[in-house]
């Protein structure tokens, strides 16, 4: 039967914290690619969301002019098409 002296269990110890350590690098990886997944879906949420408020604003302007306020509401109109004309083509 062979014991264990000083040394092998300085360098068993050693191991263990390596060993640790690397896990602890590799959890660390792994939260910071599930953070970018969740923020990924954060934003297609804010950004379908920024859309359907594009949508109901360009339908309150063209109900507006409709009914004769033209001035500022035409201006207003014509800026939010071609903005949201210029983000789909990016």
């Amino acid at each position: 039967m062979t014991s264990f002296n000083l040394t092998d269990l300085v360098a068993m110890v050693a191991a263990i914290a390596a060993i640790l350590t690397l896990m602890g690098y590799i959890h660390r990886l792994m939260k910071w690619f599930d953070h970018d997944r969740e923020q990924d879906a954060a934003m297609k949420a804010v950004k379908d969301e920024q859309r359907v408020l594009c949508v109901a604003l360009a339908a309150c302007l063209d109900g507006l002019e409709q009914l004769g306020a033209n001035h500022s509401v035409t201006r207003a109109k014509k800026e939010l098409i071609n903005h949201i004309q210029t983000q789909a083509h990016k």
